[in-house]
């Protein structure tokens, strides 16, 4: 009586387990298909994505109060470099409290050094490098 008990109960989940395997196959489409549509069309550029990676939270501002990037954006506003693609301004390191900014533009693989700039970061007055 106990095995008829317990073959019976086998039988009855095997019997409750019976799927539509093509059922399935098209809720798993269309799960994966919902993946892919993420919503958001705007491409980005790799150039986008390099000055987002470089922006950084100033958490000193005490000794740091100027961010590098707005030491280029600074220099841009001098130089009225914003509409001028061909011209790359970027920052390339800190001496004796001024962001040094070096200005270029980069024809074919050569490189053409521009000017090269220095930003106060205390009062953010853009000066051409004197050395």
């Amino acid at each position: 009586m106990k095995y008829l008990v317990i073959f019976m109960f086998l039988l009855a989940c095997t019997a409750c387990n019976t799927v539509d395997k093509s059922e399935a196959l098209n809720e798993r489409n269309n799960e994966e298909k919902g993946l892919l549509q993420t919503g958001n069309d705007n491409t980005r550029t790799s150039d986008d994505l390099l000055v987002e990676s470089r922006e950084e939270f100033n958490l000193d501002n005490d000794r740091d109060p100027l961010h590098p990037t707005k030491a280029e954006e600074l220099v841009r506003e001098k130089l009225d470099l914003h509409e001028n693609e061909d011209m790359i301004v970027q920052y390339d390191h800190l001496e004796k409290g001024n962001y040094i900014i070096h200005v270029y533009s980069v024809v074919g693989v050569q490189e053409k050094s521009e000017a090269w700039y220095m930003v106060d970061l205390e009062t953010e007055d853009v000066e051409p490098l004197k050395r």
